[in-house]
């Protein structure tokens, strides 16, 4: 990390949701962004420090919701989160991402307790590299038969006193919760998170139509994955992903790599939702990022198989590339604009989660920025106005 406060960026253009602003300079100063605008504006502004990237564009930070894990760290299983954390942190900025939501699945109810309370503590320990928002858990009270990665002790009916434990575990971490909306109680569940300030999402589910709307119905907004271990598509059987895609009220996550989700469907759910409610995940868990083949590690093996992380089993278990990856499919695979497109990584998960202070570049909003070149490569990461990440240091100068 750089400490440069005071920096003037300047760009070939600024990306935000909305609007393209050509010849970009953006002044960080405070963590903040303090102004941003047409270069020429910026002439004599004082800055500290000046990095001059001409054929480079700048976004908002990534910000993703869906990750076990990144490279050779896990959430899964890792004896040790705080590394985890640190390490997943650190190597995310290196991807243009500055927030992330760590994403674990359920274990058994006289484990899961014991592992919540050790990452929400490692969470507060957390002072370097892309900022994590919170815990998002994957279960238990999801469908075992689409259960995914999920291991099988980490599903079972819901409870509400175990609902409670989860909740008192996490103190006040728990910011997104995947269940199946086929679960006997799943209103109450919905409700009870809503009313602690828990984002629920539907997923891992064979629910029919009218169970998806009777949770949409009691409070339920979001939709984990879309497509991916839930019931398919169907004409005549409807079921979670398509009242997902046709209700207004609900945001959809989807996995933009190009393999999990043909890139016609991509297509399809981005033109029956609007790009304020599309939500660009990077379904990263151990194994992401690195070369195809066997991992082996104390807790089990994952397996880089093509453009999937597998489990021994042969279950997949994530994707193998980053969201920097997943935005150029979203503008290869999609009818969507740059100014649309870029929404889906930026502002709409930052709405989705309640965050006001990121996902735009706008003057006073945190200083997240990713800037990236004419091959859609990450060259600069900022997080908090702070650079994590430069490809090229030199660039960096003092005027």
């Amino acid at each position: 990390m750089i400490e440069a406060d005071n920096i003037l960026i300047s760009l070939d253009r600024g990306l935000t949701e909305g609007k393209v602003i050509r010849n970009c300079a953006i002044l960080c100063r405070g963590g903040k962004i303090y102004a941003i605008g047409g270069a020429s504006a910026f002439d004599q502004a004082h800055r500290h420090w000046h990095l001059d990237l001409p054929d480079c564009y700048a976004m908002p930070g990534f910000i993703d919701c869906h990750s076990n894990g990144l490279g050779p760290y896990s959430l899964l299983g890792d004896d040790d989160p705080g590394a985890a954390l640190k390490g997943m942190a650190t190597e995310f900025a290196r991807h243009g991402i500055t927030s992330f939501l760590p994403t674990v699945t359920a274990s058994s109810r006289s484990q899961l307790p014991q592992r919540l309370a050790r990452l929400a503590a490692a969470l507060g320990e957390l002072t370097e590299g892309a900022s994590a928002l919170g815990i998002h858990l994957v279960g238990p009270f999801i469908n075992p038969v689409k259960r995914g990665a999920v291991p099988v002790e980490g599903v079972r009916p819901y409870n509400r006193s175990e609902l409670e434990e989860i909740i008192t575990a996490c103190a006040g971490r728990l910011k997104l919760m995947t269940l199946a909306p086929e679960t006997p109680g799943a209103e109450e569940l919905i409700r009870l998170l809503i009313s602690h300030g828990i984002t629920p999402s539907l997923g891992h589910s064979t629910a029919e139509a009218r169970e998806v709307l009777r949770s949409i119905d009691a409070g339920a907004r979001r939709c984990t994955h879309l497509f991916n271990c839930m019931t398919p598509l169907h004409q005549r059987q409807i079921g979670l992903a398509s009242t997902a895609l046709v209700d207004e009220r609900v945001v959809c996550e989807l996995i933009f790599d190009g393999s999990h989700i043909h890139p016609q469907m991509l297509d399809l759910a981005c033109r029956s939702k609007s790009h304020k409610a599309i939500i660009a995940i990077g379904a990263g868990t151990r194994g992401t990022d690195l070369p195809q083949g066997t991992h082996r590690y104390k807790d089990g093996a994952v397996i880089v198989d093509g453009q999937h992380v597998r489990l021994e089993d042969g279950t997949i278990a994530g994707s193998v590339t980053t969201l920097e990856r997943h935005w150029p499919n979203m503008l290869l695979h999609t009818h969507l604009t740059e100014i649309q497109a870029v929404a889906c990584f930026t502002s709409t998960p930052a709405r989705s989660l309640g965050l006001r202070d990121r996902g735009t570049l706008y003057p006073g909003m945190r200083g997240d920025i990713v800037i990236m070149n004419a091959q859609h490569e990450v060259e600069v990461t900022l997080v908090g106005g702070r650079i994590t990440y430069i490809k090229n240091p030199e660039k960096l100068k003092k005027p």
